[in-house]
């Protein structure tokens, strides 16, 4: 069973850098924009994950000239239409089917396989712990900047889920920095082992050969933050991540 210390070292992993490269705000203020990383130029290609009917932070880059690779089953298509979108109705997942296809199979069937430049976006409602499955850091280093929601940190006190959560959480940092975590106040904080676990993050991460890092010890939210969920107040997280 995990214990606090568990949860705790588990933390260490979304333990927050500022990098040289200052942040910027993309897309709504509000659920669909995000923190992240100025490092965007020369970006090859963007693949967005999950985007319901909110598309602000793909326009950002299709207005840029820079195609953005939709995938959502849930819709039929973006809420709005742009030439450098490119949709495809399937799922996020770890091996290729029907209807899903795996990261790598979307690099691929997309032309970007030789590219070290690209942005990955993913918001999949938990989804991302099981696509995540089958994706290496090969494949993850050929993104500059990784901006994700990251649920069900509140289950961390379940063993299963504290492992599945560990060994996604080293994948995504084998290769890139988290440079920045904004809780979605949609969700609620429930105490894991006495921690206050907010539920759902969004978490930004910048490649480790970009930029020069030292440790972050900036508020959460940040002055750039908006709350996802505008009728509450946003979720303060004093000292999480620090």
């Amino acid at each position: 069973m995990p214990t606090q210390k568990h949860i705790l070292y588990l933390l260490e992993l979304l333990r927050r850098y500022d990098a040289s490269i200052p942040k910027v705000r993309i897309g709504a203020l509000g659920d669909g924009g995000y923190v992240l990383n100025d490092d965007l130029e020369n970006i090859d290609g963007v693949l967005s994950l999950g985007i319901g009917g909110e598309v602000s932070f793909d326009l950002h880059f299709a207005n840029n000239n820079i195609k953005v690779y939709q995938y959502d089953p849930t819709v039929e298509g973006p809420p709005i239409t742009h030439p450098n979108f490119v949709f495809r109705k399937l799922w996020w997942d770890k091996e290729d089917g029907p209807e899903s296809r795996s990261l790598a199979t979307m690099i691929d069937e997309n032309g970007l396989g030789s590219s070290t430049n690209l942005v990955l976006k993913f918001d999949v409602e938990g989804a991302e712990w099981r696509a995540m499955e089958s994706v290496t850091p090969e494949i993850l280093s050929k993104f500059r900047v990784i901006v994700t929601e990251l649920h069900d940190f509140c289950h961390l006190s379940a063993p299963a889920m504290y492992v599945y959560i560990g060994n996604i959480l080293r994948l995504l940092t084998t290769h890139h920095m988290v440079t920045h975590i904004h809780p979605n106040n949609s969700n609620p904080v429930i105490p894991v082992f006495g921690i206050p676990m907010p539920n759902v993050m969004e978490v930004s991460f910048l490649r480790k050969d970009r930029a020069e890092f030292a440790r972050s010890t900036a508020p959460i939210p940040s002055e750039l933050d908006y709350p996802n969920a505008k009728n509450y107040p946003d979720i303060v997280l004093t000292g999480f991540s620090n």
